[in-house]
This record gives C-alpha cells, structure tokens and sequence, in this order.
C-alpha cells in the first residue's frame, strides 16, 4: 500500500519537529578530574577504598591485594573511554 501525498507531509512535517525541538538531553563529556572523582565514589560505594599518594593512587578492595595506579596511567584510560576529548597536561 502507497503512502498518500498528506500521510508523507505530516511524516516529514514530524520528523523536522523532532529534530528541531529534540528535548533529550544531550551527553556532555567530564573533565578528567570530575571523571575521576565520579569513578572513586562509585568504587567506595562498592566497598573499595582509596589513598592518594604522589602521583599515584592507592586501591584496596576488601580481602584483596592492594594496586597502585599512576595518575597517567588514569588519564590514559580516560582518554580510551573519551578519544575526541583532549587532554592537555
């Protein structure tokens, strides 16, 4: 079954509403240091805890070896999860 010359009009009429008037909101891309805070609180809230050395962050999850992690090696994985976003150090 064609579509009628009004059924297309009111599609199209539609679609340019939606895309003038989209009220999703939009993804904003973190700064690194609101990355990184949001990360910690999530893994406290899952029972990790974390120690800030120089330059390095200490993590310990509960029965488990403690890690360290280099502020570098953070902000390299930032950058895999944000390629397009540069970070300038």
């Amino acid at each position: 079954m064609k579509m009628g010359t009004a059924q297309i009009q009111n599609i199209s009429v539609q679609h340019r509403m939606w895309n003038r008037y989209d009220s999703r909101p939009k993804q904003t891309i973190p700064e690194f240091s609101e990355w990184f805070l949001n990360g910690i609180r999530t893994f406290e809230a899952k029972g990790a805890e974390f120690e800030l050395l120089q330059g390095m962050v200490k993590i310990t999850w509960p029965g488990k070896v403690p890690m360290l992690r280099t502020v570098n090696d953070l902000k390299r994985e930032y950058e895999s999860c944000y390629p397009n976003h540069g970070i300038t150090a």
